[in-house]
């Protein structure tokens, strides 16, 4: 049985309001921190992202479905 995302569309949108690119995981980690209101589920996910710098929020997006499937969640379950 997939795993079923809580986090929402809107959740991931609002994580990555302000984002100044390219960005680092640790600038995510931190950004998603200070602005506080971020989601757990949303928190947890950005924690995984791979240890690099991203060029621009789709990148970010695609690292973010990434951890989700390898969570085991299917495509049309992805919330981003």
């Amino acid at each position: 049985m997939p795993v079923t995302p809580h986090a929402t569309k809107q959740d991931y949108e609002l994580a990555f309001k302000g984002f100044h690119y390219p960005i680092s995981k640790a600038a995510i980690i931190n950004m998603g921190r200070d602005k506080g209101g971020i989601d757990r589920e949303v928190a947890r996910v950005l924690g995984d992202l791979p240890d690099r710098r991203y060029k621009n929020v789709d990148e970010v997006k695609d690292a973010v479905r990434m951890v989700y499937r390898s969570k085991g969640v299917d495509d049309e379950s992805l919330p981003v």
